[in-house]
């Protein structure tokens, strides 16, 4: 079934919930984003974008799509919230690798007219191509397909999201089998007082080891 989402939005295609299973999510096809929003006839809803492929619209919110999508995969959430903010010295807003070829970056991307409800949407960094400006305090947030997702944050914030996603995914797969187009993008950014906490940490790590 399609139909036509908010001003803006391409055709959208909806899979009744009905149909749906315990899967939200094809296992098989990498996602480029998990997008909240609000559907005119359905309400809550989270969008599902693949490159070149138009949306698909989930009649679930995101919290569940995620929760379910990870389940898929066998990763725990919240263990891996947990992990991956140690790892980064972080509490809020931490990447989760769901697979070698998705690593969510958690962005606020609407205004929420329910205080239940979730502003924060998920794009995976190896779909990402740029980031642009969109005012002092939004940003689009580019995708390889040219498609664009405004994010209520800086392109400054944006971009230090975009280094914790790289920096896992390094540990994750390995300097030397790092995809060169998504390395060399991101390790051009300038460094963050993060940044330069977590390589003085390693130097400290590498000092204790000689």
């Amino acid at each position: 079934m399609h139909r036509r989402g908010p001003a803006g939005h391409h055709t959208m295609r909806v899979k009744e919930a009905g149909g749906l299973g315990k899967l939200d999510i094809p296992a098989q096809k990498a996602m480029a984003a998990l997008v909240p929003c609000y559907h005119s006839s359905m309400g809550n809803v989270t969008e599902v974008i693949y490159l070149d492929e138009e949306p698909v619209v989930i009649p679930r919110t995101i919290k569940t799509v995620l929760k379910n999508t990870a389940r898929e995969y066998a990763v725990d959430l919240g263990a891996s919230r947990k992990k991956y903010a140690e790892i980064l010295g972080c509490r809020r807003a931490v990447p989760l690798p769901i697979n070698p070829d998705t690593i969510l970056m958690p962005l606020k991307m609407r205004e929420v007219i329910s205080k239940n409800d979730s502003c924060r949407g998920y794009i995976n960094y190896l779909a990402v191509r740029d980031v642009t400006e969109a005012g002092r305090t939004h940003s689009l947030v580019i995708l390889k397909d040219g498609r664009a997702l405004k994010c209520m944050h800086s392109i400054k914030n944006v971009n230090q999201h975009l280094r914790n996603c790289h920096f896992l995914y390094q540990r994750i797969n390995g300097a030397s089998e790092l995809n060169t187009n998504n390395a060399v993008d991101y390790l051009n950014y300038p460094a963050t007082k993060s940044d330069i906490a977590m390589l003085l940490k390693e130097i400290r790590e590498l000092r204790e080891k000689l």
